[in-house]
């Protein structure tokens, strides 16, 4: 019986190791995990900030847009109705180089838009791919888990509690004791044991 005791004590440690093996490979993968969620974090933070500055160069030229309007209105306001009036080459290269310069400024802001778009698709996409991947990871070491638990049943073993099997342990020694030091006594109790293992043989 301590043959059987040390032989379920030895199955069981050895299944902790593996319980505990797997543990920290899950560890390792969680931290994995964080450091791609954080390298995203940091992606997204840093396209959030080139935006801001989009959105900032895009409020100076809406300002100075507005500023231009006005002088342009001032200016018309102060041509006579009745005159006719042409406007200098250099007042024409300034309105052509202002109208190119904001034709840019848009297609800078609308390509930084779509930049960030796009990497907030990315970022949403591999934390998709990341969860589904620990989900597969933890499912497949359940099965794995499981499988051991099932080997284990069939081979007519199971897994006790270190605790328990100690206690067990330690009755047993007292019980062994008590015999020895009161053989009279224990006669009954010997007998009733007999008794009760034959009938549970009998099922």
């Amino acid at each position: 019986m301590e043959n059987e005791n040390k032989e379920s004590k030895s199955n069981g440690m050895e299944l902790l190791e593996n319980v505990i093996k797997s543990n920290m490979e899950n560890i390792e993968q969680n931290i994995k995990l964080q450091s791609d969620i954080e390298h995203h974090t940091n992606l997204l933070n840093d396209v959030q900030m080139s935006l801001q500055e989009m959105h900032s160069i895009y409020d100076d030229a809406v300002r100075f847009s507005k500023l231009e309007e006005a002088k342009r209105t001032e200016f018309l306001a102060s041509i006579p109705t009745q005159v006719e009036t042409v406007l200098s080459k250099e007042t024409k290269d300034d309105l052509e180089g202002f109208a190119k310069g904001l034709k840019w400024k848009k297609i800078f802001i609308w390509s930084g838009i779509g930049v960030f778009v796009f990497s907030v698709l990315v970022f949403i996409a591999s934390i998709n791919f990341s969860t589904n991947w620990y989900r597969e990871s933890i499912k497949a070491k359940s099965e794995l888990r499981q499988d051991i638990l099932n080997e284990i049943a069939n081979e007519g073993k199971n897994i006790y509690d270190e605790n328990e099997i100690k206690i067990l342990s330690e009755n047993t020694q007292i019980m062994q004791s008590w015999i020895k030091s009161n053989p009279k006594k224990a006669e009954d109790f010997l007998r009733f044991r007999d008794g009760y293992e034959a009938s549970m043989k009998s099922k």
